[in-house]
């Protein structure tokens, strides 16, 4: 009786044993990043490339608890489309196989990336002036908020065959701009929420257009525009490259007039 006891209890001793273990803190980080892209599309017949042109893999991070990053811990990926327009070579690298697009997710242990869309394109070759950048009518108001004048900037990437290039990433520099009263610029370049923002991605049309021209007209220095006197103008040049070599036309010059209007409430 008391080996048959003593037999339950270590059956008993082994089986919560067993549930602490399940109960541990699960192996591997606590939490990953997005899927971190070198450049937004790949090339038809060419690999993923960084910003300076080299070839370059997709990238996962990984964060302990607090939020640390984890270092050597290698991603992998997945490609889930059915029949995939580009592959992962042996080096890991993604190549294009043809046009179109694919759906990539990326993975450490058992945690997952959202999906993530890359197009597969036409070699980018040209920029070119889009549609839709005009004259800056900029307000004086009766205060700052009422005294904010602005134009989108659109420029569009054409690749072979003037086929238009999705994903390519647009840099904005102003190299004119209007002299200010203050430290802070009069001029520079926003989003939509006139936040500061200097790149643009073209979208499914080639489209570069959500970036701004903004103009903060009670930080104008030159009294004869800001009272409506004279008409100035801001350049702006827009850059693109491929495998680190500019694009024709690149930078493309983009002078934007500015004239302010009083407005009186």
């Amino acid at each position: 009786m008391i080996r048959r006891t003593t037999t339950i209890l270590l059956v008993a001793l082994a089986t919560l044993a067993g549930a602490c273990l399940d109960m541990s803190a699960p192996k591997g980080p606590a939490s990953i990043s997005l899927l971190r892209l070198p450049s937004g599309y790949v090339v038809r017949g060419d690999v993923m490339r960084d910003s300076a042109g080299a070839a370059a893999k997709l990238g996962v991070l990984a964060f302990d608890g607090d939020g640390q990053p984890i270092a050597d811990v290698t991603p992998e990926f997945f490609i889930i489309d059915s029949n995939p327009a580009a592959h992962f070579d042996a080096s890991g690298t993604l190549v294009g196989d043809r046009l179109g697009s694919i759906r990539v997710i990326g993975q450490i242990g058992n945690l997952q990336t959202p999906l993530t869309s890359i197009p597969i394109t036409l070699a980018p070759t040209t920029i070119v002036r889009g549609q839709g950048t005009d004259t800056i009518r900029a307000p004086l108001g009766a205060d700052s908020a009422s005294s904010i004048g602005s134009t989108p900037l659109s420029v569009i990437v054409r690749g072979l065959g003037d086929t238009t290039v999705q994903g390519v990433v647009v840099h904005y520099t102003i190299t004119r701009t209007l002299e200010s009263s203050s430290q802070q610029p009069a001029v520079y370049i926003g989003d939509a929420s006139n936040k500061p923002a200097s790149a643009d991605t073209t979208d499914g049309s080639g489209n570069a257009s959500k970036k701004r021209l903004v103009v903060l007209t009670r930080r104008l220095a030159d009294q004869a525009l800001v009272s409506g006197q004279k008409v100035d103008s801001a350049v702006v040049e827009a850059s693109a490259t491929y495998k680190g070599a500019p694009l024709a036309n690149s930078p493309l010059r983009i002078v934007v007039p500015v004239r302010v209007t009083i407005s009186i409430k």
